[in-house]
C-alpha cells in the first residue's frame, strides 16, 4: 500500500524535502515493455541532482537513461534554443491574442482553447473573457509550434529515453507526437491547478495502442520560468513503475482539482507523494518524464504567468522496405 503523503493533492509543493524510501503497491497494469522501468536501478548518475545540460545529456547517455528509468523523469537544460523559445512566445501571444473574446471552450481554425472557468472544468464559463488554461494542438497552425514537435534535439534525447541503444537502429520504432499543447497560468491565483494525473491514461485509442506496444517519452518545454512560487510543474517520482491508476481517477478528472483530491486522501492513497518534485526550469529548459508518471501542478500565486508547451510522443513501427 502507498504510504498517504502529508502535503494534499493540489497545494503547491515546498521546495522538495530530502526524500524517504516507502514501499509502494504495484497496481498489475501493464506498462509497455520498451519504456518499463529497469526498475529500481541502483546505479547512481554521475552528474549531480537531477537535471543535465543539453550537451551533457548527448555525451552521457547512460547516466541520463539511469535516472529516468529509476525516478520516471529528467530535467534536460537549454533543450529549445533563444530563438525557437522567443518564436513561440510570440506564437503563444498571438494565439491568446485570437481568444481574448472567448468565454467558453471551444474550436477555432484547428486549434482547441479550453477557458479557465472557476473550478477548473472545461465545460464551465470562463472566470472572465480570454482566460485560458490549454490550448490544443497549436503545431496545426505550423510555425514555431511545429518546428517544436519536429525538434531534432527533443526527439533524439527522447529516442534515446524510450529505445536505449537501439534508437538509432534503421529497424527501431520512431517516435511521433500524439499531443500538443500549451498549458497557461495567469498570476495572482486566476486559475485552478492540475490535479495529479498520469498522461497515458488520456491517450485515443490508436496512440494508446502504440504506447503499449512500443512506449513513449512526454516533454514539458518551459516558455516562461516555472518554480514552486508560480504554479510550476510538479512530478511524483517514481510512480511510474506502479503501473496505471483506476479508471475512477481518469473519470473524475475534468480539470477540477476537487474530485481528485478526494480519491487521493482516502485511507488508500492512488499515488505515493515520497518523492515529490517541482523542479526550476527556466525557458528553453524541458522535463521528459514516462507518460505513466503521476504528476500535475498547483496554482500560481506569484506576479508572473507561467506557460509551458507539452508534448506527447508514442512509439510508431516503420516498416522495412
Amino acid at each position: 500500500m502507498a504510504h498517504r503523503a502529508s502535503a494534499s493533492a493540489w497545494r503547491i509543493a515546498e521546495a522538495c524535502a530530502s526524500p524517504r524510501r516507502y514501499p509502494v503497491a504495484h497496481r498489475g497494469a501493464r506498462v509497455p515493455a520498451r519504456c518499463r522501468s529497469a526498475s529500481r536501478a541502483t546505479a547512481q548518475p554521475q552528474h549531480s541532482g537531477f537535471a543535465f545540460s543539453f550537451r551533457d545529456a548527448n555525451a552521457d547517455a547512460a547516466s541520463l537513461r539511469a535516472h529516468y528509468e529509476r525516478e520516471g523523469w529528467v530535467v534536460v537544460r537549454g533543450v529549445a534554443d533563444a530563438a525557437l523559445i522567443d518564436a513561440l512566445q510570440a506564437a503563444t501571444d498571438a494565439l491568446q491574442k485570437e481568444a481574448e473574446t472567448f468565454t467558453r471552450s471551444r474550436r477555432h481554425r484547428g486549434v482547441f482553447f479550453e477557458t479557465q472557468s472557476a473550478s477548473g472544468r472545461k465545460s464551465e464559463e470562463a472566470v472572465r473573457p480570454g482566460a485560458l488554461r490549454k490550448i490544443g494542438a497549436p503545431s496545426k497552425r505550423g510555425g514555431a509550434f511545429a518546428a517544436l514537435v519536429r525538434s531534432e534535439r527533443i526527439q533524439r534525447i527522447a529516442r534515446r529515453l524510450c529505445f536505449g541503444g537501439t534508437s538509432d537502429s534503421r529497424d527501431s520504432p520512431k517516435l511521433r507526437c500524439a499531443v500538443d499543447q500549451v498549458n497557461t497560468k495567469a498570476p495572482d491565483s486566476e486559475g485552478s491547478g492540475f490535479a495529479w494525473h498520469q498522461d497515458a491514461s488520456f491517450l485515443k485509442p490508436l496512440a494508446r495502442a502504440e504506447f503499449d506496444e512500443h512506449g513513449g517519452v512526454n516533454v514539458v518545454v518551459a516558455l516562461d520560468r516555472s518554480d514552486d512560487a508560480n504554479g510550476g510543474f510538479e512530478v511524483l517520482g517514481r510512480t511510474h513503475v506502479e503501473g496505471e491508476a483506476p479508471k475512477t481517477l481518469r473519470d473524475a478528472y475534468d480539470g477540477a482539482t476537487e474530485s481528485v483530491a478526494k480519491l487521493q486522501s482516502e485511507s488508500s492513497p492512488i499515488f505515493d507523494e515520497s518523492y515529490r518534485r517541482c523542479p526550476t526550469l527556466a525557458p528553453g529548459d524541458a522535463v521528459f518524464f514516462h507518460p505513466m508518471l503521476a504528476h500535475g501542478s498547483g496554482r500560481n500565486a506569484s506576479t508572473r504567468r507561467r506557460r509551458i508547451a507539452t508534448l506527447w510522443y508514442v512509439g510508431h513501427a516503420c516498416s522495412s522496405t
